[in-house]
C-alpha cells in the first residue's frame, strides 16, 4: 500500500455565497422582498438563501446570474467550495470523536510495517486508519469485520490481538488485489502439489515468485505478509470470490519447515472444505477442530508419504546424511525433513540437524539490524 504522506493545504475558511449575494444585493439598494421579486422566490427563501440555509442550485444561480450579471459557474463555485468547507468542518468533528480508537488499533506496529505513514498524530493518524481498513468511520469495522471476528474467536486465540490480526487481513486483502489469477480450479491444484512442494528445494527464497505466479494459475492468490506486532496469527485462508481464494502466510516462525507445512495445511483448508468457509489459523492452538485436524494431516501426508516417513522413522538413522538423502529421494527441502522428525519429537529441537532448516527475515527486520 502507498499513501502520500505529504499533507495537503486545506484553507481553514470559506466564503458563504449567501454573504456575495447580500453584498451584492446592498450595492444594488435592493432590499430582501425586492431581491425575491426579481428572482420569483418568496422573501423567507431569499432570507435562508442569504443566511446559508438554502444551497445555491443551478436554477438560482443562472437567475442571480441575470439579475447581477455574475456567471453561473461562479456562484455554483463559491457554493461547492462553501459546502464543502462545511463537510470538512463536520468531518474534522468525526476524526475527533474516533481518536479513541487509536488505543485500540496498532498503529504504531503498522507504521513500522511501511503499511502507514509515519509520524501522524491525532485525527490525520485517524484519516489514514480510516483509508487503511476502507472504511468512512473507525466506527464501522466491527459490523466491517464482524464475520471474520465471530469465526475466529471461536478458537483459543481469542487472546491474540484482535485488531492486529484484522489488519493483517486487510492488508492481504490490498496485496491481493494486485495479482491476476485465473479461476480456481481444484483438479488441477490438487494435480500440481508435487511440483509446488518440489519448489521447497529451492536455495534461499528463490521459491517465492515461481511459487506465486504457479498458486496464480490455478486460482490462488498467495500472499506472504508479515504479522504487525501482537498477532499470533500463522495463515489464513479466505475465498475472494467463488473462483479466486486468497492463501495468506505470516512466516510466524520464519523456518522452512513451518512455512511449507502451513501452506500445505492451507491447501487442504482449499481443497477439503466449503468455499462459505473462512479459516484463521494461529500458533499452537489448542484442541483444533475436526476441520484443523483434516488440514494438518493432509500437509503432512502432502509433503512426505506416509509410508516412506514411516521405513525411515523405523530405520532409526537420522543422521545428517541420512535425513539429506531421504530429503532428496522424497523431493522436499531437508528442513521439512528435520521438522517432521522434531515434530514427533524424534530429534530435539536443539539438534545440530535444525541447521538444516532455512531462515528467512522480512526485509523491515533487514532494515532494522
Amino acid at each position: 500500500m502507498c499513501m502520500n504522506s505529504q499533507t495537503r493545504f486545506q484553507p481553514n475558511y470559506a466564503v458563504a455565497p449567501g454573504a456575495v449575494l447580500d453584498e451584492h444585493r446592498d450595492a444594488a439598494g435592493m432590499t430582501q422582498a425586492e431581491l425575491a421579486q426579481r428572482m420569483g422566490f418568496s422573501t423567507k427563501h431569499v432570507n435562508r438563501l442569504l443566511g446559508g440555509q438554502e444551497p445555491v442550485t443551478p436554477e438560482t444561480a443562472l437567475k442571480l446570474e441575470t439579475v447581477f450579471g455574475l456567471p453561473a459557474h461562479v456562484w455554483l463555485g463559491m457554493e461547492a467550495r462553501y459546502r464543502e468547507h462545511l463537510a470538512r468542518a463536520m468531518e474534522e468533528q468525526s476524526l475527533a470523536a474516533e481518536l479513541p480508537w487509536l488505543e485500540q488499533l496498532p498503529h504504531r506496529s503498522l507504521a513500522k510495517l511501511g503499511w502507514l505513514p509515519k509520524g501522524l498524530r491525532g485525527t490525520e493518524l485517524v484519516r489514514a486508519l480510516r483509508t487503511f481498513f476502507g472504511v468512512g468511520s473507525l466506527a464501522f469495522l466491527p459490523g466491517v469485520w464482524g464475520d471474520v471476528q465471530a469465526a475466529y474467536r471461536k478458537t483459543d486465540a481469542f487472546a491474540s490481538h484482535e485488531w492486529a490480526m484484522l489488519a493483517w487481513l486487510a492488508q492481504g486483502e490490498r496485496e491481493a488485489e494486485a495479482i491476476a489469477c485465473r479461476p480456481f480450479d481444484g483438479a488441477a491444484l490438487r494435480a500440481a502439489l508435487p511440483e509446488i512442494r518440489a519448489m521447497s528445494r529451492l536455495p534461499g527464497i528463490e521459491f517465492v515468485a515461481p511459487l506465486v505466479d504457479r498458486c496464480a494459475t490455478l486460482g490462488v492468490v498467495l500472499v506472504l505478509l508479515p504479522a504487525p506486532d501482537g498477532a499470533r496469527v500463522c495463515g489464513a485462508t479466505r475465498w475472494l470470490t467463488k473462483d479466486k481464494v486468497l492463501v495468506q502466510l505470516s512466516l510466524r516462525y520464519k523456518t522452512d519447515d513451518q512455512l511449507w507445512f502451513t501452506l500445505f495445511h492451507e491447501f487442504g483448508h482449499v481443497l477439503l472444505h466449503g468455499k462459505r468457509e473462512q479459516f484463521i489459523d494461529f500458533e499452537r492452538t489448542r484442541d483444533p477442530s475436526e476441520q484443523e485436524r483434516e488440514a494438518n494431516d493432509f500437509a503432512a501426508r502432502q509433503l512426505i508419504a506416509p509410508a516412506e516417513m514411516t521405513r525411515f522413522v523405523a530405520s532409526g538413522d537420522f543422521s545428517r546424511a541420512a535425513v539429506q538423502a531421504f530429503a532428496a529421494a522424497q523431493g522436499v527441502a531437508d528442513g521439512i525433513v528435520v521438522g517432521q522428525l522434531q515434530h514427533r519429537r524424534l530429534v530435539p529441537f536443539a539438534s545440530p540437524l535444525s541447521k538444516l532448516k532455512t531462515s528467512f527475515r522480512w526485509q523491515h527486520e533487514t532494515r532494522a539490524a
